[in-house]
């Protein structure tokens, strides 16, 4: 394999954690790195000081592998990864989410995965499981929390992928893509076969997923994110760019705990939610300027359909907490607004700054 190559010795891959108020999360997801098949890995644990037993918890697991604490000092979830990545060592990176539990042959699974021609980034399966459950071993198989029944994709997203939800040039077959309309989105033409065998995908969920170490080199994410939200096809772009290809392998899975936070920080549901989809469409100018294939009339279309719908679930079905949606497509073009006049004027100006104020 052109990443890899061939070599005696089992290659070094290192799982990326980071962390926040999570230690009795953190203590199950260590747990199940203990119990794995492949042995040649190291852990980053990359935290904030939050008082509570992290870093106790990472000294109970010196014992049986290779675990690091990095403390973070500033910043928010990308800036962990940043951090992350800086230190990592492995010829393979894999990202974890700190309530994410893997199965045992996950980091085996990931490896064997490059063994495939030029691949540069793996994404996997993620099972929703309640954190009341205690025994993971007697859990029943659970429905995937990252792909929807086929039978339950509607017929929007089926008119969309032909009008404004079409991927970009190259990505066309693929289970996970980048629209023209600068939105990460999934095929509802391949969704249902994705469940048996590997698809051509980009990067789908943090919680579960890989790059090579020399497909990400010298890649760092800008400062303009809080929550994170679509980092993972941020970072698959510029894979893909590189000219590698990338996998979804339904073989490597990993049981994600519901306990009603996400993204390893806590935030109040209605401003996280009106954040996470304020980050959802700014994909659109993180790749304004860079993506040529990125289209404004496919961007206009896809952001009317959003404003209708969401129209419709306030007014019609009473569904009054979509009112995140219609405020973060205001958020979003007005940041966007102002990122372009920066990029255009080389202006000082941040996106983070108005989002922190989301979140305040």
């Amino acid at each position: 394999m052109e990443g890899l190559g061939v070599e005696m010795d089992p290659p070094l891959i290192t799982v990326l954690i980071p962390t926040y108020k999570r230690a009795h999360l953190l203590d199950a997801v260590l747990d199940g790195l203990s119990k794995q098949t492949y042995r040649c890995f190291e852990v980053l644990v990359v935290a904030k000081l939050s008082g509570d037993a992290t870093e106790a918890t990472v000294k109970k697991y010196a014992r049986k592998f290779d675990i690091k604490l990095l403390w973070q000092t500033r910043g928010y979830m990308l800036d962990a990864v940043n951090l992350g990545l800086a230190n990592a060592k492995g010829k393979i990176i894999i990202f974890l989410d700190d309530d994410a539990i893997p199965f045992p042959n996950l980091i085996q699974a990931h490896v064997e995965s490059y063994l495939l021609p030029n691949v540069g980034g793996v994404a996997g399966d993620v099972l929703q499981v309640s954190i009341s459950d205690k025994d993971l071993a007697q859990f029943q198989p659970k429905p995937s929390d990252l792909l929807p029944n086929k039978k339950r994709i509607s017929a929007a997203a089926r008119v969309g992928m032909k009008i404004w939800n079409k991927p970009l040039g190259g990505q066309e077959g693929c289970l996970f893509f980048i629209s023209k309309a600068g939105v990460a989105s999934m095929s509802p033409r391949i969704v249902g076969t994705e469940c048996h065998c590997i698809a051509r995908s980009l990067l789908a969920r943090g919680a579960n997923m890989s790059v090579l170490s020399e497909a990400v080199e010298g890649i760092r994410f800008p400062a303009s994110w809080i929550l994170g939200f679509t980092f993972e096809q941020y970072l698959s772009w510029h894979i893909w760019k590189k000219g590698y290809s990338q996998i979804f392998n339904p073989k490597i899975k990993v049981y994600h705990l519901e306990h009603g936070q996400s993204l390893s920080r806590h935030y109040q549901d209605t401003k996280r939610e009106t954040l996470l989809y304020t980050e959802k469409k700014l994909l659109y100018y993180r790749l304004s300027g860079k993506e040529p294939e990125l289209s404004l009339m496919h961007r206009m279309a896809w952001l009317g359909f959003e404003t209708l719908i969401d129209l419709k679930r306030i007014c019609i079905n009473r569904e009054l907490h979509h009112t995140a949606g219609l405020k973060s497509t205001f958020y979003s073009l007005v940041i966007g607004f102002k990122w372009s006049l920066q990029k255009k004027y080389s202006l000082a100006y941040s996106p983070l700054s108005d989002l922190e104020k989301l979140n305040k």
